[in-house]
């Protein structure tokens, strides 16, 4: 599970993000909430920017253009060990838009994650845009959220998003009870 939160770090306002699950609680404090800032925390301290096929079809997805992908497939470098580095290589490439960076430096870090063999890491969210990464699920309350917000047109549409909702709660309730006796 991922989630963050504003707080105050050496006098500035910034952000607490916390990775965890049933075994660890991991907390990490910077100045963005950005997509790029987690995927940075992903890397647990061993940033760098690969590019690879992983890289390049999340660029194609973003609607990265043609022109900035053949740009990077072109160039010498398909691993830069830090931030300084990619930028310049961007640079380089000619890849100036902000929004064409931001596609790629964010491609390029889930390159490296990829790299590392976590493609499937399933990162459970309160559906926050930052930690649509990976192969991402949220979490029941936000799941069960979107349930509650559909508006019902008659008394059988009310009923359905019932039974749905008390389905939800159903499979929640035996999951929890099949991981304190599993079978």
């Amino acid at each position: 599970t991922v989630d963050d939160s504003g707080a105050r770090h050496q006098g500035r306002n910034g952000y607490v993000t916390q990775i965890g699950n049933a075994f660890l609680a991991w907390f990490g404090s910077t100045f963005s909430k950005s997509r790029i800032n987690f995927l940075t925390l992903l890397c647990a301290g061993q940033v760098c920017y690969r590019i690879n096929e992983y890289a390049l079809k999340y660029m194609g997805e973003q609607g990265l253009p043609a022109a900035p992908i053949q740009a990077l497939l072109k160039g010498t470098e398909s691993v830069i060990d830090d931030a300084a580095g990619w930028e310049a290589h961007l640079d380089r490439l000619g890849i100036h838009l902000e929004r064409h960076r931001r596609i790629a430096t964010e491609g390029a870090l889930l390159g490296t994650l990829a790299a590392r063999g976590l493609t499937d890491l399933v990162v459970v969210s309160d559906d926050a845009g930052q930690f649509n990464v990976l192969q991402h699920a949220l979490c029941w309350i936000h799941s069960e959220r979107l349930i509650h917000t559909m508006l019902p047109l008659n008394e059988d549409h009310r009923q359905d998003i019932e039974r749905v909702r008390d389905q939800l709660w159903g499979l929640y309730a035996d999951l929890k009870a099949y991981k304190l006796k599993p079978r």
